[in-house]
C-alpha cells in the first residue's frame, strides 16, 4: 500500500476504490460514501493581479465588481475605546517605541469610525460547476466575493454586530465588472502601521491587499474530518473514525488549501455545532454532557454548512495560522440569501 493517498476522487466509485484499500468494513464504507460531499478545491497560483483575467476566480489583489457597487464597509467598533486606552498607556510608558504609540493612536481613530473591508477572495461559480457536479443548492453561475476586516480581525460576535464580514453574490457577467482601486484602510492588511514610503500610490495599494493568486477549481469528493459533527457523535473520543488511517495519508498539494463546500480540514470542532446550538438557544456544556447534548440537535447543526474554507494558498508572505470558515444556513442558501453568512476563525 502506498504511503500517501491522492486526494482527488472524480467519482464516488473512485472514492470507494480508495477506501477499499484500507480494509474499511462494508458497513462503514456505505456510511462514509453516504456522507461524501462534492467539493471544488480552489487550487491557487500566485501571479500579478494584472495577469488575472477580469472576473476570474482569485484570492487577494483587487476585486472585480460592478461600476455602481459601493465597496463594503464595517461600522465603528463599540470597543474602540480600548484602543484609545492602549494609546494613552503607551504614551505614558517609555518602553513603547514612537512607532508603536503612533500605531495605537491610528487604530484608536480607525476603530471608532466606519472603514472599508479588505477583499479576500472571489469565486467564479460557473468555473466550479464546470469542474464537477456540485451541491444543487450552490448557484451554477455568478460569483461569490468575500470581504473581511483583517486590520482588526474581530471575534465572531463582534464581527456580526459591526458587520465586519460580507459575503456577496454577484450574478453579473464579466464584461459588466471593473477592477476596483483598493481604498485606503489607514493601516496594512494585518493592522501594522504603514511606513511613509507605503502611504500613497501603488505601494499603498500593495500593502493593503493580500498577495494575488489565480484560482483554478478542481473537483473531488471529500469525507468528514474527525472534528466534524457526524464523526464526533458517532465516534466520540477515544474512539477513532473508521477512515482515520486513510485520512492521515491524504496528501494535498501545497496550493490547494481553500475549497467551496465539501468537508474541510478543521482546526477545532465544527463551527456548525456552536452555530446550530445558538439558533435554538441551547446551553453549552463543556463536560461529559456535551456529546449527548449535540446528538439531540442534529437538525439545527446540520443546517449550517461550510460554504467556503480558507487554510492556505500559493503566496510567499501570508500565513493565516489557522482556518477561516464561511458558514451559511442551508435554508438561507436555498433562498439565495447570502447576507446571513458568517466567518469563523480557528487556530490551535
Amino acid at each position: 500500500m502506498s504511503d500517501v493517498v491522492d486526494p482527488y476522487f472524480p467519482t464516488l466509485e473512485a472514492l470507494d476504490d480508495s477506501l477499499r484499500r484500507f480494509s474499511i468494513s462494508p458497513a462503514d464504507k456505505r456510511m462514509l460514501l453516504g456522507l461524501a460531499r462534492p467539493t471544488a478545491i480552489l487550487s491557487s497560483a500566485a501571479m500579478p493581479d494584472a495577469d488575472i483575467p477580469l472576473g476570474q476566480g482569485k484570492i487577494g489583489g483587487a476585486p472585480d465588481i460592478p461600476p455602481g457597487m459601493i465597496w463594503p464597509e464595517r461600522e465603528g467598533y463599540a470597543a474602540a475605546d480600548n484602543w484609545a486606552e492602549r494609546a494613552a498607556e503607551a504614551r505614558k510608558n517609555k518602553k513603547f517605541t514612537k512607532e508603536i504609540v503612533e500605531e495605537y493612536e491610528t487604530k484608536a481613530v480607525l476603530a471608532a469610525r466606519p472603514a472599508p473591508l479588505i477583499f479576500l477572495m472571489q469565486i467564479d461559480l460557473a468555473a466550479c460547476a464546470a469542474a464537477g457536479p456540485m451541491d444543487p443548492d450552490i448557484p451554477k453561475t455568478g460569483r461569490l466575493l468575500l470581504f473581511y476586516d483583517f486590520v482588526f480581525d474581530p471575534g465572531f460576535g463582534e464581527q456580526e454586530q459591526e458587520k465586519a464580514f460580507r459575503l456577496i453574490y454577484l450574478s453579473d457577467e464579466a464584461q459588466k465588472l471593473e477592477r476596483r482601486v483598493i481604498p485606503d484602510f489607514g493601516l496594512s492588511v494585518w493592522g501594522d502601521l504603514l511606513p511613509p514610503e507605503q502611504r500613497e500610490g501603488e505601494a499603498r495599494q500593495q500593502a493593503q491587499q493580500l498577495p494575488p493568486a489565480l484560482i483554478h477549481p478542481k473537483f473531488t469528493y471529500t469525507l468528514p474530518h474527525f472534528h466534524s459533527y457526524p464523526m464526533m457523535v458517532n465516534y466520540p473520543y477515544p474512539e477513532d473514525m473508521p477512515h482515520l488511517a486513510w485520512d492521515d495519508r491524504l496528501q494535498w498539494p501545497i496550493n490547494d488549501g481553500c475549497q467551496l463546500f465539501g468537508w474541510p480540514e478543521l482546526v477545532q470542532y465544527s463551527p456548525a455545532i456552536d452555530l446550530g446550538m445558538e439558533d435554538v438557544n441551547a446551553p453549552h456544556y463543556y463536560d461529559l454532557r456535551f456529546i449527548p447534548q449535540i446528538r439531540q440537535l442534529a437538525k439545527p447543526i446540520a443546517n449550517w454548512i461550510p460554504l467556503v474554507s480558507i487554510m492556505y494558498y500559493d503566496n510567499d508572505s501570508v500565513d493565516f495560522n489557522g482556518g477561516y470558515y464561511v458558514m451559511i444556513r442551508r435554508t438561507d442558501l436555498r433562498n439565495g440569501d447570502f447576507s446571513k453568512a458568517v466567518i469563523v476563525f480557528q487556530t490551535d
